[in-house]
């Protein structure tokens, strides 16, 4: 992805206003909006499940109420914001998105889906989605993402996506680093 790289520290701040305003982000099916204290709960439960802690590789297994509490505590003015996802305004929570600022060039995509909601195109309306906001608020940021090989589903999503794999070595353990390099392609 072209753009500028003169990013300096003071126009990270601000990720959550930028990425989820007051009423939230909406696709087509899906609402996103900051993670609340009143998520911590559902978040806990999503992010436990064997079929999805193996997908998210930055964060701790197993996953405590008191993970949840500070991930949704983060500081959100320098490092990033992840949004509860949820089928429709007032559905259920399906999973969670976000980003995480790296440095001043680039930002992370992150996302996972509850594994009771896999196989309805939920993940990749939720990637786009994120997606189409990053490009759209951060022009001038490489937006990155870093995913285990093993996580065959997500890292099909990231490459349909316009992602690519890096030479770059990812900060995780048995990630692999993508950036995305072309337009998003998901129907």
């Amino acid at each position: 992805m072209g753009g500028r790289r003169g990013a300096s520290s003071a126009r990270i701040e601000h990720i959550q206003q930028k990425l989820f305003p007051d009423e939230g982000l909406n696709t087509r099916r899906l609402f996103f909006r900051p993670l609340q204290a009143a998520d911590a709960f559902q978040l806990v439960v999503l992010t436990n499940d064997p079929l999805v802690a193996a997908g998210v590789s930055f964060l701790r297994q197993p996953f405590s109420l008191a993970d949840a509490q500070a991930l949704i505590a983060m500081p959100r003015d320098q490092k990033g914001c992840f949004a509860a996802v949820r089928a429709g305004k007032d559905g259920p929570m399906i999973g969670c998105a976000g980003a995480l600022s790296r440095n001043a060039f680039d930002i992370e995509i992150g996302f996972w889906l509850g594994a009771p909601y896999h196989g309805r195109r939920y993940g990749a309306e939720m990637a786009a989605g994120m997606l189409d906001r990053l490009l759209e608020v951060f022009p001038e940021r490489r937006i990155v993402a870093e995913c285990p090989r093993e996580n065959s589903a997500s890292w099909r999503l990231l490459k349909k996506l316009g992602f690519a794999p890096s030479e770059d070595a990812a900060t995780r353990k048995g990630a692999s680093l993508l950036i995305f390099d072309a337009p998003a392609i998901v129907d």
